[in-house]
């Protein structure tokens, strides 16, 4: 579960905070305050990072071990958790890089 968290949770909130983000906008402008911006972002940055740790931690305490006779069953977990890893710190680096021109740009621009 800490792997497809961070695999397809991160993914997922990247997306829905983007929706999230353009939808309030309009009410950020009318309010003259981008903070409703600010908490959607900060919120789902934290859920990334705390998924990305989790697969973090995931990957870094399976330890492959290889049998002659299993092919390649031992690595797939290792591989998924290495994998959830990467996502999830893309997913969280992007999350950053759409965070910060709000607190710089605003949004009636």
């Amino acid at each position: 579960m800490q792997t497809w968290l961070a695999l397809l949770g991160a993914p997922t909130v990247l997306l829905a905070t983007l929706t999230a983000n353009y939808a309030l906008v309009p009410y950020a402008c009318a309010w003259r305050n981008g903070a409703p911006l600010g908490w959607v972002s900060t919120a789902a940055l934290l859920f990334s990072v705390a998924v990305t740790l989790l697969a973090l931690r995931r990957w870094l305490g399976t330890t492959p071990r290889f049998d002659p006779e299993n092919d390649a069953l031992p690595a797939r977990p290792v591989f998924l958790a290495l994998v959830a890893t990467t996502v999830g710190a893309l997913s969280s680096f992007v999350l950053l890089a759409m965070w910060l021109p709000q607190w710089v740009i605003d949004p009636c621009r």
